[in-house]
């Protein structure tokens, strides 16, 4: 984009902004949607991403969002057809049966036609416009130079909008190269290769570039067509219940996940649950996976400090973080909660308005965490239209018992009976929310101390007998638990058919605890 071009386009971008009030201060989420529309299909892609991302923009805006439509006009067949003949390296003729020269769908990226191969396959090209990607990257570097548009956003001290615009450079670009889908569909249908209820689009690598991409033609009804779908005879509830397990499948076993699931991206074909459209996928690492299991954990056994050092641990701080009113914050909202049965609680919910209360306390969360929110709250709106008896997190919750029986590697007859153990390993030992926030004080260099020097030996001492306590404690915990864990693994030698590394572990235990108790109740420097 030339200069001239260039000062055009921002002075665009900030005119359209200006007229649905931003430069007074009253844009509200129905202004910026016709902002974004106004200002064309880069802005409208925007737009349909922000509307995935809670930990970005407040719910109305989310909402408002979602409701961005693709007002572009059909490329010309001519135009459509000289890209495919350029991209393919042979005329359309030698190429498909039959062509169909109008459009069955069109987005700002993008427009999809119907092809039929030699062999009487249905095949469905997704084409990229031409010069779409130059235009869209061009944007984006406009925006970089407007982040004082920024300021206009609620929670800006939250949110990093030069970062926003990076990522979001940086999410077009691998959208705008359709290899990275194909990569997403392969992985996909990996992972699902031995679940014969849930299909993919199969890719035809002879018909697919980075700029098109050529796949299976799945023709099928939308997850969301109840009156449909009841008309061809399917049972709804057994379609809820595999819906749910295979999505909670997705996240918490495989961690690669449809981050886009509405339901004009599922179809219901042949008997099988079809997804579509793979531009869009969220990714858990293991760490991110262990730190969703323990905060549901924390959750499901109601432990408001455990969820408040969960947040803290899963998310990026954005600025000073006052500890004791985050806590404040996760306890009034589970609050709401408390007189509920663990079954009736919402936790899609409950980690939504925690992931708010974060925000508001300068703590973001990280991307793909929001992404498995925003999918976990679409596939449970679905389900409950399918069936509105059914709870997602009854799907969930074998998994992440699996998670723990896994993580503590103990045999299932012995869980119940280490469970405290596991607590006190796991929680007994953490740090109070107080003095977390002592701590937090001091490593920001804002903790002031005054020191009386009275009895300073005589204090100086006491604080290494209390040190010396804890490091027996957990030194004794330590032993504890590693002594459970060799006589559930059931190796080594055995007295009584008891491991005896274990025996001796309980036994070198109970005489530390023994003598640490003699020596605190004789005072002595222990």
């Amino acid at each position: 984009m030339s200069k001239i071009n260039e000062r055009k386009r921002i002075r665009e971008i900030v005119s359209v902004f200006v007229k649905h009030g931003i430069k007074k201060g009253r844009m509200n989420p129905e202004k910026a949607r016709q902002a974004l529309e106004e200002l064309g299909p880069t802005f409208v892609k925007i737009g349909q991403i922000l509307s995935t991302r809670p930990d970005v923009l407040p719910d109305e805006y989310i909402h408002e969002f979602e409701k961005l439509q693709d007002r572009v006009k059909t490329e010309k067949y001519e135009d459509v057809k000289a890209i495919i003949e350029k991209e393919l390296g042979s005329a359309i003729k030698n190429l498909f049966a039959h062509f169909d020269p109008e459009p069955i769908a069109s987005a700002s990226m993008a427009q999809v036609h119907l092809a039929c191969t030699e062999n009487g396959e249905q095949v469905v090209l997704k084409i990229q416009r031409p010069n779409v990607k130059e235009a869209m990257l061009s944007d984006i570097a406009l925006l970089k130079r407007l982040m004082k548009i920024g300021k206009f956003v609620p929670q800006k001290h939250v949110i990093d909008f030069q970062e926003v615009v990076d990522e979001l450079g940086r999410t077009m670009q691998q959208e705008l190269d359709f290899s990275n889908e194909v990569k997403n569909i392969e992985h996909f249908h990996k992972n699902h290769k031995e679940a014969s209820y849930i299909i993919c689009p199969k890719v035809y690598k002879e018909y697919t570039t980075s700029n098109i991409l050529g796949m299976e033609y799945i023709k099928g009804i939308k997850i969301n067509n109840v009156d449909e779908l009841k008309k061809k005879g399917y049972n709804l509830k057994d379609l809820a219940k595999k819906l749910a397990d295979n999505y909670v499948k997705q996240i918490f076993k495989d961690g690669f996940f449809h981050a886009d699931p509405h339901p004009g991206n599922i179809f219901i074909c042949d008997k099988k649950i079809a997804y579509i459209d793979f531009g869009m996928m969220g990714f858990l690492d293991k760490n991110m996976k262990n730190k969703l299991n323990d905060l549901l954990y924390a959750a499901a056994t109601r432990d408001v400090e455990a969820l408040t050092q969960g947040v803290l641990r899963m998310g990026i701080k954005k600025g000073e973080v006052h500890i004791k009113t985050l806590y404040s914050d996760i306890e009034e909202i589970y609050n709401k909660y408390v007189q509920e049965s663990l079954q009736d609680i919402d936790f899609p919910q409950l980690l939504n308005e925690m992931f708010h209360a974060s925000k508001r306390n300068n703590i973001a969360m990280p991307k793909n965490m929001t992404l498995f929110l925003k999918g976990m709250m679409t596939i449970e709106g679905i389900v409950a239209k399918l069936d509105p008896d059914m709870d997602i997190m009854d799907v969930a919750i074998p998994y992440i018992k699996e998670y723990f029986i896994l993580k503590r590697n103990y045999k299932q007859d012995l869980i119940d009976q280490l469970e405290n153990i596991y607590q006190l390993s796991k929680y007994g030992l953490k740090i109070p929310i107080k003095t977390l926030e002592l701590i937090n004080s001091a490593l920001g260099g804002k903790l002031k101390v005054q020191i009386e020097h009275k009895n300073l030996e005589e204090s100086i001492n006491q604080l290494s007998k209390m040190t010396n306590r804890i490091v027996f404690a957990l030194i004794m915990a330590s032993i504890v638990i590693g002594s459970s864990l060799v006589i559930t693994a059931n190796v080594g030698p055995k007295i009584y058919d008891i491991s005896f590394f274990g025996l001796v572990g309980y036994l070198s235990a109970g005489i530390m605890g023994i003598w640490i108790l003699i020596l605190i109740l004789r005072n002595e420097k222990m």
